[in-house]
């Protein structure tokens, strides 16, 4: 008993030596207010972004720096290759944060322009390496079914998509393409966190 009474008495001098910094976390409370306003923007489908342009238009100078290194940070976290064509909603609403932090036609609009294209380019790029790799396993496919039919009298009932070897063979080529592309955008990403000075 006495270990443990010693041991807790050790982790109260530690935690009495530790002060809490004021300054220090109504910084993080403003950066986690910027994130947030950020964050309510891109989900919520009816939010409009006015909460973003009031908070920034009536801060303290000081703390609009802070508010402003949130929503850039959440900005940033939000650009990822896109998995559908839906993607176009959100980089607009990445595109209008941009306009209420640096103004419109500004850099960092331009760039998540250029980004928007980019994912446009990725999407089609996977939609052509399907059909690609379609055309390639096809042969593949119907020897398959050929050889199922003369084993057991019938074929599959099922498309080249269905196919467990195609799926594999289709997820490697999409990882590939899929890691080409990240790498480009992992460089567009640190030009917006360079123009916006965020981690």
């Amino acid at each position: 008993m006495s270990l443990l009474k010693s041991a807790w008495e050790i982790a109260l001098e530690k935690t009495e030596a530790i002060e809490v910094n004021p300054e220090k976390v109504r910084h993080d409370s403003l950066i986690t207010d910027g994130k947030r306003l950020a964050g309510t923007y891109l989900t919520e489908l009816e939010a409009d972004g006015h909460e973003i342009a009031e908070a920034l238009a009536s801060a303290q100078e000081e703390d609009r720096e802070l508010i402003r290194q949130g929503i850039a940070t959440t900005v940033v976290s939000n650009v990822a290759l896109p998995q559908s064509g839906d993607y176009t909603d959100r980089v607009n609403r990445l595109k209008h944060i941009a306009q209420m932090l640096d103004g419109p036609s500004s850099e960092s609009e331009q760039l998540l322009d250029q980004i928007a294209q980019f994912m446009g380019k990725y999407l089609e790029a996977r939609d052509s390496l399907l059909q690609r790799a379609k055309q390639q396993y096809q042969p593949m496919f119907e020897q398959k079914q050929e050889q199922m039919m003369q084993k057991y009298g019938r074929a599959a009932n099922m498309s080249v998509e269905q196919d467990p070897e195609f799926i594999q063979f289709l997820q490697k080529h999409y990882t590939q393409l899929s890691t080409q592309y990240q790498q480009v955008l992992d460089q567009a990403k640190d030009q917006l966190k360079q123009l916006w000075q965020v981690q």
